[in-house]
This record gives structure tokens, sequence and C-alpha cells, in this order.
């Protein structure tokens, strides 16, 4: 009996074993399985923008259908489809997929930032701020001065230029390097008539305009209605300067996601 019943404990714990082996075995497979369905997502949601930002709408949009069929609750998947339903003027649906990211990302900067940027986009300029205020709190947000940005871009439209003033501010604070906010800022100070304001903004961020001609352009600007000869002759000189400056203004996009 006693062989027996070692004989018995042995074989059930070989087949406890591998039974667990079978077990670990499968779910490392469905967790491959999902690192695949995850990682096939991630590429056709890159290729998506892609697409989308050649023009190419169709192929745009069978990859993050396809994005959204291999995970359905990637936030990166929802949130591009909502900004291909945003430029395809779908807004309805675009925003329960903003909402949709929102719902899967709690908390996450990023996406209330690009919720925000949609409804500034779309003219709710007062629920957008509160949008861009939550994506900064985020501790984790690494990108909080484009939010900013949008704040102050959308407090523009209100308009509140003081508002905006202050979140420009905040946001080159928070990344010397945004151009369009220094942009932004100085140009509200012109118009402001705080011209003084506006050449020493410039002369903070000087390097940001190199070889940025909205910039150089708005420093002549501000120079000359400085009466600032010798500062205005050094801003031509730097346009003067760019292979490619035609005097042609561009504009920078309205509001960033």
């Amino acid at each position: 009996m006693v062989v027996v019943s070692l004989r018995f404990a042995f074989i059930l714990s070989c087949t406890l074993l591998y039974g667990c082996q079978h077990l670990k075995e499968g779910n490392t497979e469905k967790q491959e399985a999902f690192g695949k369905k995850e990682d096939a997502a991630s590429f056709n949601t890159e290729l998506g923008l892609a697409y989308l930002k050649q023009g190419d709408i169709p192929r745009a949009k069978r990859k993050l259908l396809s994005a959204l069929t291999f995970a359905p609750d990637s936030v990166e998947a929802n949130g591009a489809m909502a900004y291909f339903l945003e430029k395809t003027s779908d807004f309805t649906q675009a925003k329960t997929f903003y909402l949709k990211a929102l719902a899967l990302s709690p908390g996450k900067g990023a996406q209330l930032n690009n919720y925000g940027a949609f409804l500034c986009r779309t003219g709710h300029y007062a629920e957008a701020e509160q949008y861009f205020l939550k994506a900064v709190n985020d501790v984790n947000y690494v990108n909080s001065a484009a939010a900013y940005e949008n704040a102050g871009l959308c407090a523009e439209e209100l308009p509140n230029l003081p508002k905006a003033r202050a979140y420009f501010s905040q946001a080159l604070a928070n990344d010397p390097q945004r151009q369009q906010s220094l942009y932004e800022l100085v140009s509200l100070e012109l118009r402001q008539n705080n011209t003084q304001q506006a050449l020493d903004e410039l002369k903070k961020y000087q390097l940001l305009l190199n070889n940025n001609q909205l910039l150089l352009e708005l420093a002549l600007k501000t120079a000359q209605k400085a009466k600032n000869k010798e500062l205005a002759s050094q801003y031509q000189l730097r346009l003067n300067n760019l292979t490619d400056y035609t005097g042609v203004n561009n504009e920078y996009d309205s509001v960033n996601g």
C-alpha cells in the first residue's frame, strides 16, 4: 500500500506539473498573441496617420480600421481614428472616439490635450481650456508645453489676451524651444502696443529666431516699430541670409493635437 500510494503520489505530482506546464505555455501563447496584435495595431495606426497626412483618405481609413480590429481598446488607435474622423468632418463620431481614448487612459495628459485641441478647433474654447489645464496636471505628461500653447491659442479665440499671454509664457517656461509660442507672445505684445516687452521676449529667446523666417520677419517688424535701426538692420541681414527667404509669410497650424 505504501508503494502504491507513493507511486500514485508520484504520478499525480507529474500530472500536476504537466498541467501547470501546459497552463504556463498557454498563458505565454496568449500573451505573445496579444503582443502581436498590439504591435499590428500600432503599425497600422502609424500607417493610417501617414496616409492621412499624404491625403490618401481611403488607405488611411483602412489602416485605422485594421488597427482597431487588432486592438479595439488601444488608446492610440482610438485617438488616431478620432483625429481621422475630425479631419474628414465627421465631428460627432470623432467626439465619440476622442472620449473613448480618454476613458481608456483616464487622467493622461496626452489624451486630455488631444481632446482639448479638438474642442478648441471646433469652437468650444472655454471647455477646451479646462482639458488643457487637466493635461498639465498630469505629472507624467512630458509635453505640458504643448497643452499650455494650445490653451493660449484657445484663449486668443475667446478673446482673452491677458490669459493667452500667460499661457504662452508658461509654454516657453516649460519648453524654451517652442517657436510658435514665442511668435504668438510677441504678436500679442505688439497688438497691445507693448513694443519694448516684445523686444525683450525676442532677446530672451534669440536662438529660436535662427533660420525661422516667420520669427525673423516679426522681429524685424518689432525693431522697426521700436525705431531701433541697428537691431532692425541685424534682423534684415539675418533674413537676407536665409537661402529660402522669399518674403512670403506662411501660417502656423492653429491648435496642435
